[in-house]
């Protein structure tokens, strides 16, 4: 019995031992699972974090990649421009004469006339005014400048008085080497110039000019780009819109927005600087006349013509004036600049924020920039072109940082981004309007759709902000029932807007859902 139950106790110990070992094994399985758990955590971090930086590289290599090949892509543009920069010139000036004729088209299409024939009409009219005003300007403009170029050796004698008058008065470098060569370069000058202006001269009095403009090649070009006026005038509209359906429905409104900000920039630039071109040579002129300057008349035509380069234009022709007038006399020449200075002044403060309320403006920073890449890569077209191409990607650059951020980068007191802040009636911003900085452009303009009742205020300008002219004709205007004179912007605060979609959103949306989906 002994036996038996030491068998039975060793079994029952054995039994009692095996299972103690599987809790055993159980409970430390169990506490297993939490630090395999655990261990398992770090790496799966570790593969999401490699992921991200993964992503995050590769993002940055698409970027890379991005800009090279833009970068490609505008070289090779910019080749091909090379090569067909007379084409792209006949464009170019076929369009500017197309930008100038649009409103003239737009006010007849207004009055009932089909807009073709008013396309025809506004282009005969433009040309009209051209040809009257070359009639006008060119034949005294010739005769000075023959005349200054039969005046020049006499001129360049008087230049060699004054310097060997100069150098007796200052006797430490007479009779020295510098002397010799400074004298000698000076006569090598003249007699260059000299012979030069006597040879352009007689190259002016035999009719070459005459000849030049009437060759069979200059004609047909004139034609094409009168043409291509033409057709851009009629169907400047209609084209905006088919490039916007290109472009797809998730860029139309973005589309339709750019170009109706080079719409504004590059056509109420354009008839902005003809009109200031014109009365900035006419004051010259005038002023030239009043000081008795023997070339007031070509100086005139200068000024006026270099105001087409912006900001610096208008100096250098005051430059040339005061420096053809120090041959009479250094008063004649101080006149000479006080003139154009008193001109320019007239022009800026009282003549243009009149013309130029239809344009975007550009600070000087900007426009000398611009003005010197457009000189890089055009010529003096390009020069012309630059301040309006750099207002329009300062328009478009303000729509798009608005409209992302929904926070309002224009303002009074700004200088790259100086502009008239617009809000709506609960006071949210206008992206659109702030890229125009005009709260007419949408009410008549042919690019866009239009909206009933939306209503635009712009933001009142600090008190201590002077009126300009344009502000005191605007309220001269307000107390009209009829305007006398029309400026362009500030005075409507019921505006209609361009809509794409026939489904109105809500007016507590966000502004770049309701307010303003150009």
């Amino acid at each position: 019995m002994s036996t038996t139950t030491k068998s039975t106790d060793a079994r029952v110990k054995s039994s009692n031992a095996a299972s103690q070992n599987a809790s055993a094994a159980s409970q430390n399985g169990a506490n297993a699972t939490p630090a395999s758990a655990n261990n398992a955590s770090p790496s799966s971090d570790s593969a999401a974090a490699q992921a991200n930086r993964h992503l995050r590289v590769q993002r940055v290599g698409i970027r890379i990649w991005t800009i090279i090949g833009a970068l490609v892509l505008l070289f090779v543009a910019f080749m091909i421009l090379s090569k067909l920069w007379p084409a792209v010139q006949l464009l170019l000036w076929g369009g500017i004469i197309g930008f100038i004729c649009s409103p003239v088209t737009n006010w007849l299409e207004d009055h009932k006339v089909p807009r073709g024939l008013a396309a025809f009409v506004s282009l005969g009219l433009v040309l009209g005014v051209i040809i009257f005003v070359l009639t006008l300007l060119l034949p005294p403009f010739i005769e000075e400048i023959l005349n200054l170029l039969r005046a020049m050796p006499r001129y360049l004698y008087t230049l060699q008085g004054m310097f060997h008058s100069f150098m007796n008065q200052h006797q430490t470098i007479a009779g020295t080497d510098v002397q010799v060569i400074i004298s000698q370069s000076v006569n090598s000058f003249s007699n260059v110039l000299s012979n030069s202006a006597s040879e352009l001269a007689g190259r002016l009095s035999g009719g070459i000019v005459t000849n030049i403009v009437g060759t069979l090649t200059d004609i047909f070009i004139m034609f094409l780009g009168l043409v291509a006026a033409y057709w851009f005038a009629k169907d400047y509209p209609t084209i905006v819109h088919e490039l916007s359906v290109l472009a797809g429905p998730r860029h139309q409104e973005s589309m339709t927005m750019f170009f109706a900000v080079m719409s504004r920039a590059m056509g109420g630039y354009m008839r902005g600087i003809v009109i200031t071109a014109f009365f900035g040579g006419l004051l010259s002129y005038l002023g030239f006349t009043f000081i008795g300057h023997p070339y007031a008349g070509l100086m005139g035509i200068t000024v006026g013509v270099l105001h087409f380069i912006p900001v610096i234009g208008p100096w250098i022709g005051a430059s040339l004036a005061a420096l053809l007038a120090l041959f009479t006399n250094y008063h004649l020449a101080g006149f000479s600049l006080l003139a154009s200075f008193v001109a320019q002044n007239l022009t800026d403060n009282l003549v243009s924020p009149l013309v130029m309320q239809s344009s975007v403006k550009v600070h000087p920073i900007m426009s000398l920039t611009a003005i010197m890449i457009g000189n890089a890569l055009g010529g003096v077209l390009g020069m012309i072109l630059a301040i309006p191409l750099s207002a329009a990607i300062k328009g478009i650059f303000v729509y798009g940082f608005e409209r992302r951020t929904h926070r309002q980068l224009v303002s009074y007191n700004g200088a790259l981004f100086k502009s008239t802040p617009f809000h709506d009636a609960t006071g949210a911003i206008l992206p659109s309007f702030d890229a125009l900085d005009d709260d007419n452009f949408f009410e008549h303009s042919r690019l866009v759709p239009r909206v009933e009742n939306l209503e635009v205020t712009p933001e009142a300008p600090p008190e201590d902000m002077l009126p300009t002219i344009a502000d005191v004709v605007r309220k001269y205007n307000e107390q009209r029932t009829e305007p006398f004179f029309k400026v362009g912007v500030h005075h409507v605060t019921r505006v209609k807007r361009p809509a794409h979609d026939t489904n109105e959103t809500d007016k507590h949306t966000s502004t770049e859902e309701h307010y303003d989906n150009v």
